[in-house]
This record gives structure tokens, sequence and C-alpha cells, in this order.
């Protein structure tokens, strides 16, 4: 036995979940509800094109810009996720204000994907205690989904 603990190998499913759009690249599945990574017989579910990208939106939508020192580059502060705090905590703005800038924040993060065209069709509700982002998301090479992520 050595000084270090002995580092667990992760072993990854062969399942994958795919589509039509092959370019966007390999994610993990994530359950956001659950705060965990999707398993299936004990290992990580990769998954590819559209929904890698669901993946990704949905964490971009949930990481608040400038508060996790993981996203800084080159000592500064990467433009990763949306400032939606300052919306939601302790404010009570016109719902139409609101709406717009929160368009406005998820569209400006969304966008830096190379492979985002635009963002359209949107609703955005806020309860007391919930935000709720539904959107379409239009790709550069014409394939578009729906979007929705609820905090």
């Amino acid at each position: 036995m050595g000084v270090l603990p002995e580092v667990a190998q992760l072993e990854f499913a062969t399942t994958t979940i795919t589509d039509t759009v092959t370019d966007l690249g390999k994610s993990f599945m994530f359950d956001f509800k659950k705060g965990d990574f999707v398993l299936l017989n004990g290992k990580l579910v990769s998954t590819q094109g559209i929904e890698a990208l669901k993946v990704w939106i949905e964490k971009i939508l949930r990481t608040e810009k400038f508060r996790f020192q993981v996203y800084t580059k080159d000592g500064r502060q990467d433009e990763y996720g949306v400032t939606l705090e300052d919306l939601i905590i302790g404010k009570n703005y016109p719902l139409k204000f609101f709406q717009a800038e929160v368009r406005r924040e998820v569209t400006t993060a969304l966008l830096r994907h190379p492979l985002i065209q635009s963002i359209t069709k949107w609703t955005v509700v806020k309860g007391n205690l919930l935000l709720s982002i539904t959107c379409t998301v239009n790709l550069n090479n014409g394939t578009s989904f729906e979007q929705e992520v609820n905090f």
C-alpha cells in the first residue's frame, strides 16, 4: 500500500442518447431535479447532439455568473452563466421589464455557443418561489428545439 490513497476508476456507459445533430460534442446526462448525474447500471450515461446541448443550456442557466472560481480563466472571471439573481432576489420589478431582462441575459449567454443562431418564442413566468423559462433554440444548421428550465 502506497502513501497516496487509491483512486477509483470511473467506467462510462456505452449507452448513448443521440439525435440528428452529431457535431455538438458529447456530455453526460444530468438530472437537475435530483442534482446528480444519470446512471445506468452504475455507469454515467453519455449523450450527444441536441441532448448534449440541452444539458449545456440548462447548466448555463443554473450557474450564476462570476460566482464560482472554476470559471476563472487567465486570472479573469469568464463570462460563463447568467446574472438572474439580481433580478429576482429582493426585487419587485415590473413584469414586462423583468421578462425583457431575463430574455436579454439568457440570449447573451446562449449565443456564446458557436452553433446557436437565435433564441425565439419566449415564455418567462415568475412566481413567488418559481421562475420558469421556455424558449425555442435555433441552430445554425436550421434545426430548432424547445428548451424549458424551471428554478
